[in-house]
C-alpha cells in the first residue's frame, strides 16, 4: 500500500513538473518568427477602378494573396523583417465592354489575363506582447513587378465584325506598404496569425500597343506608355514559428 501510494504521489509530481514545464515554455518570449499566410487581395483607389474617365483605372477584381514573412527582434520590442508577396486579381472583363459603342443586338465578348503583383519589402517593426497574444506593427519598402494583362475584345457593330487586342507589359517599380498582425500563441514555437496590409507603387508599363480589325481591314498604334497606380489592401491568414529567446538565438 505504501508503494503504491508513493508510485502515485511521484507520478502526480511528474505531472505537474511536466504541466508547468510546458506552460513556462509556451509563455517564453521568442525573438524570431517565420510565417506563411494567405487570403483575400483587394484593389483599392486608381487599381480597383472602373470608371471610364479614369485614365488611370486598372480594373483589378478582387483575388488572392500569399505571402511569408520572417522577422527577428534586436532591441527590445524592435526587431527588422522582410516580406514577400503575390497577388492575383482577375480583370473585371465586364468593365472593358463600358468602354465600346454597341447596340442591343449586338454580341461582344470579353478575354483577359490576370494582374500579378509581386513584392519583395524589409524594414522595421514592433512586436507587443499581450499574454498568449502579440500584436505586430510594420512599416515597410522594398521593390514591386506588376504584370499589365493582355486583352483580347471581340463583336460586331451592325453587319460589320470587330476586335480589338491590347498587349500588356511587365513593370518594376519602389513600393511601399505596412501592416498590423495579430499573433495566437499556440503552444512552444507554433502561432496563428491575422494579418492586414496595404501596399502601394507607382509602374509605367512601356511598350504597349493596340490593334484593331474589322472585315474592312486592320489597323495597329504605335508603341506607347501608361502610368498605373498599384494600391492594394490584403487580409489573410497563416501559421508562424516561432524560435530564439535571450538564452538561444536559434
Amino acid at each position: 500500500m505504501k508503494k503504491l501510494y508513493l508510485t502515485v504521489l511521484a507520478a502526480g509530481m511528474t505531472t505537474v513538473s511536466f504541466c508547468q514545464k510546458t506552460f513556462i515554455l509556451s509563455h517564453q518570449d521568442k525573438k524570431g518568427f517565420f510565417a506563411v499566410s494567405a487570403g483575400a487581395s483587394l484593389p483599392v483607389g486608381h487599381f480597383g477602378s472602373c470608371s471610364p474617365i479614369d485614365n488611370q483605372a486598372s480594373m483589378a477584381g478582387r483575388g488572392l494573396s500569399i505571402n511569408v514573412a520572417a522577422g527577428y527582434r534586436i532591441i527590445g520590442r524592435v526587431g527588422l523583417m522582410i516580406k514577400g508577396e503575390q497577388h492575383r486579381n482577375a480583370l473585371q472583363t465586364d468593365a472593358l465592354l463600358t468602354t465600346v459603342y454597341r447596340n442591343e443586338n449586338d454580341v461582344w465578348t470579353v478575354k483577359a489575363d490576370n494582374w500579378s503583383v509581386t513584392t519583395i519589402m524589409g524594414g522595421p517593426y514592433v512586436s507587443i506582447p499581450l499574454g498568449r497574444f502579440a500584436i505586430d506593427a510594420r512599416l515597410l519598402a522594398g521593390r514591386a513587378q506588376a504584370v499589365l494583362p493582355n486583352t483580347a475584345i471581340a463583336g460586331n457593330i451592325g453587319p460589320v465584325d470587330m476586335s480589338v487586342q491590347t498587349t500588356g507589359s511587365t513593370s518594376t517599380a519602389t513600393a511601399l506598404g505596412g501592416g498590423i498582425s495579430v499573433r495566437y500563441r499556440l503552444g512552444r514555437s507554433f502561432s496563428l496569425n491575422l494579418n492586414g496590409d496595404y501596399t502601394q507603387a507607382l509602374c509605367q508599363f512601356n511598350n504597349l500597343t493596340s490593334k484593331a480589325k474589322t472585315t474592312n481591314g486592320q489597323s495597329e498604334s504605335s508603341y506607347y506608355s501608361s502610368d498605373r497606380p498599384i494600391s492594394i489592401v490584403s487580409a489573410s491568414a497563416g501559421i508562424s514559428v516561432l524560435f530564439g529567446n535571450h538564452h538561444r538565438p536559434f
